[in-house]
């Protein structure tokens, strides 16, 4: 039976009614969305991208400078680096709070691993075939343009302690949320704060995802990650 879709996060549900265009969304509905940006603006505000489209395999963000090559664990490093994650464990504490995260980076891990790195970026540089950079590009012009995009931010008043509120509310709100997103291939999550990576398990087309300062209480479900073609991370 198809049931209707209960959001947790109102300017999840907000945005995801006007992409879809209808008031009652199911669950078959969300399973129609491949793609998802979601997370921090950066600037004190929430951003939410999606879209029905595929988006392009390999995945490639081409306004994003070389991440996507340099930063990108695939193939044979990714049971390598899920590995390497639970061993050397990236610790952020909260100078204000106290509270203790875990973030992912691969700095250190291809630090170990560095004439290996060398040689896959050599091996990316010279499977680009003449014309071929200008192909992603195009590709990724034509995928960006039909993407939904919306900004989310409240204007509370009450001064620096109701916004602080809000922001931390919401942060770390979007995980309870991005598990309706179950026909995800990308999911891209910009900051915020989540329980762990559990939400991976269902999403069972998840090929690519990407994390950019990305906090987590926990990294339980991380060894999930080695299904996936690309994954990406590092700090903004």
């Amino acid at each position: 039976m198809d049931k209707k879709v209960a959001f947790t996060q109102k300017w999840v549900e907000g945005a995801v009614k006007r992409f879809l265009q209808k008031d009652e969304i199911l669950e078959s509905d969300m399973a129609k969305i491949k793609y998802l940006y979601i997370g921090e603006g950066f600037d004190n505000t929430f951003v939410i991208r999606m879209s029905m489209e595929t988006p392009p395999d390999p995945f490639q963000d081409m306004m994003g400078g070389d991440e996507w090559d340099s930063a990108c664990v695939t193939g044979k490093f990714l049971p390598m680096y899920i590995e390497f994650a639970k061993e050397n464990r990236w610790e952020y504490t909260n100078s204000d709070t106290g509270e203790r995260f875990f973030e992912l980076t691969q700095y250190e891990f291809w630090d170990e691993h560095e004439e290996e790195h060398e040689a896959l970026e050599q091996e990316i540089s010279d499977s680009l075939e003449d014309g071929e950079w200008e192909e992603r590009e195009a590709e990724w012009d034509a995928f960006e343009e039909g993407v939904f995009c919306e900004r989310y931010y409240e204007d509370l008043g009450g001064g620096d302690e109701v916004w602080e509120k809000w922001y931390r509310e919401t942060e770390r709100g979007i995980q309870k949320d991005i598990v309706l997103f179950t026909g995800l291939e990308v999911l891209r999550m910009p900051g915020a704060v989540y329980e762990n990576l559990n939400f991976a398990k269902v999403m069972p087309r998840l090929r690519v995802l990407e994390v950019v300062d990305t906090k987590f209480l926990s990294l339980e479900g991380i060894d999930d990650l080695v299904r996936l073609k690309q994954f990406c991370c590092w700090f903004n």
